[in-house]
C-alpha cells in the first residue's frame, strides 16, 4: 500500500481507503463477522483510514469491536447529521453526537469529525453563533476529536464551505470517476487551496465500474441516449488500461494528487482486496 498526506492534519494516510456503509456485509446474521473480516483484511493490506457515520445503520456498533479485535492503527472518521431524523445541528447536538459515536466505536478521541451531508444543515446552521461549526470547535477543545471536516454531494455548498478556511478535511462522493469530472471543476481546487484533506467516495458510481448486471442497471437509468453514449465510448476506451474495472476507477482518481484517499464501501475482504491493488497499477 501506498501512502499520502491527508492535507494539513498531517496524517499519512493509505491511498484505498475503507468506507463503513457496508460493513454489515449482506448477511444480517453475521453482520458483526462480516465487519471484522473485512477490517482484519484491511489492516493486512495496509489501510488505515476508515470513515463511518451514524447513518450507517449499525457501521458504528460494528466497527468498535472490530477495531478491538486488531493490532493496527487505524485513523477513524466518522460524522454527525441526519440521525436523529430531526438532528438541529446545533453546538449542543454536535457535541452529544460525537460522544455518542465515540461510545459505540469505544474510542477515546475521534481523528476526524465531520458534518454528514452539508446541504441537509445548510450553510446558516453550521457558520452561524451556536452552529455545527462551534459545535465541531468545542469537541477539539474538549478532546473529542482531532480535525473537523465537512461531507456531502452538494458541491457549490462544499465549494464555500471550504474557502472559509475553517475545516481540515473533505469528503465528496459519486462526482469523480471517468465518466464524471464535476467536482474537479471548483471543488477539489477550493480544497486543495487551503491544504484540505480529500476523500473521494463512491468512484464505482453505484455499480457503473462493477460488471455485468450492476453496470447494467446503472446504465438503463441514464435517460439521454446522447449521455448514455459517452459513457459507452469512455467505458470502452477504459478496456485498454490495466487491472478490473473497478481498478481503473479507483487509479483513475487515484491520479489526480490532490485527493489523498479514495474510499471503499466493500461490503466483504474480496471487494476491497481487488480495489486495494489500484495504486499499484
Amino acid at each position: 500500500m501506498k501512502y499520502r498526506t491527508l492535507g494539513r492534519t498531517g496524517f499519512k494516510v493509505s491511498e484505498v481507503s475503507l468506507g463503513g456503509a457496508g460493513l454489515a456485509g449482506r448477511d444480517p446474521e453475521r453482520a458483526q463477522e462480516s465487519a471484522t473480516s473485512i477490517v482484519r483484511r484491511a489492516a493486512e493490506l495496509g489501510l488505515n483510514y476508515i470513515d463511518t457515520a451514524p447513518y450507517y445503520g449499525k457501521s458504528e456498533e460494528l466497527l468498535g469491536p472490530a477495531l478491538a479485535a486488531v493490532d493496527h492503527k487505524f485513523y477513524v472518521a466518522t460524522k454527525l447529521g441526519l440521525v436523529p431524523k430531526d438532528f438541529d445541528y446545533t453546538s449542543d447536538s454536535v457535541l452529544a453526537s460525537i460522544e455518542h459515536s465515540l461510545k459505540r466505536l469505544g474510542l477515546d478521541r475521534l481523528d476526524v469529525a465531520q458534518i454528514h451531508e452539508v446541504n441537509h444543515a445548510g450553510w446558516e446552521r453550521i457558520t452561524d453563533p451556536g452552529g455545527a461549526l462551534e459545535g465541531l470547535r468545542k469537541a477539539q477543545d474538549r478532546g473529542l476529536c482531532d480535525k473537523i471536516g465537512v461531507t456531502g454531494r452538494a458541491i457549490p455548498l462544499l465549494t464555500q464551505l471550504a474557502e472559509t478556511d475553517e475545516f481540515d478535511t473533505l469528503l465528496f462522493y459519486h462526482d469523480y470517476h471517468p465518466c464524471e469530472q464535476k467536482a474537479a471543476e471548483e471543488l477539489i481546487p477550493a480544497a486543495a487551496a487551503h491544504h484540505m484533506g480529500i476523500v473521494a467516495a463512491t468512484v464505482l458510481a453505484g455499480g457503473l465500474y462493477v460488471p455485468g448486471q450492476p453496470q447494467q442497471n446503472v446504465l438503463a437509468k441514464i435517460e439521454s441516449e446522447e449521455e448514455k453514449k459517452r459513457v459507452a465510448k469512455i467505458l470502452k476506451e477504459l478496456e485498454g488500461n490495466p487491472g478490473t474495472l473497478p481498478q481503473k476507477a479507483f487509479r483513475y482518481v487515484l491520479d489526480d494528487d490532490r485527493i489523498s484517499t479514495v474510499a471503499s464501501g466493500a461490503a466483504n475482504p474480496a471487494e476491497l482486496e481487488e480495489v486495494a491493488q489500484a495504486p499499484n497499477l
